[in-house]
């Protein structure tokens, strides 16, 4: 099993072979900016609306989400090493907004389940990143803050780190890209 916990590290002994990385979108690399509860839910509900307008997706994006900075700071250093890739199961069309506030695309592709018919945890979707990036699923490590991603993920051969928070999950990618002799500081 290739799940990473922190009592596990070491069994990530073939980082010859990982050459990508599959990122979850929210809980990863994004976080939410709005403490509110209900508010984050009205926001959530309006962009999943097919009334919602391109000026009221902006909006939400703009003021409801914000970069897991210490993530961001590292993706040039990353994107030196690694193909990497966004795998979410989000509305399809909030990609575009989420292009303009976060420039993600200067760094990696974007898979959206609903413009390939298939969520997460289906495998199909990975295997649908990882041909979009060239990559054996066996080639990459997969983060995402949802815990019931592993047994699909292990079905493909991917590692798996789980995103319990963003800087836990953070302190245990820094720990594989030491591993790895990739230097981010």
């Amino acid at each position: 099993m290739d799940i990473l916990t922190e009592e596990n590290l070491s069994i990530f002994e073939r980082y010859d072979l990982i050459k990508g990385i599959l990122f979850d979108w929210h809980g990863v690399l994004i976080e939410d900016a709005i403490e509110d509860v209900e508010i984050k839910k009205i926001n959530y509900i309006k962009l999943l609306s097919e009334n919602v307008t391109e000026s009221e997706i902006d909006e939400i994006i703009s003021l409801g989400y914000k970069k897991f900075e210490p993530l961001w700071n590292i993706l040039p250093t990353l994107s030196e090493n690694f193909k990497m890739i966004i795998v979410n199961n989000g509305p399809e069309k909030t990609i575009d907004s989420w292009d303009k506030y976060f420039g993600y695309s200067k760094y990696m592709a974007f898979v959206n389940s609903e413009r390939e018919g298939i969520e997460k945890p289906d495998p199909r979707i990975y295997e649908i990143a990882c041909n979009k990036i060239g990559l054996e699923t066996n080639e990459v490590i997969y983060m995402d803050d949802c815990c019931g991603f592993p047994e699909e993920t292990e079905k493909l051969n991917m590692r798996f780190i789980h995103w319990d928070s963003t800087e836990s999950g953070f302190t245990k990618f820094k720990k594989v890209l030491e591993e790895l002799n990739i230097l981010i500081d």
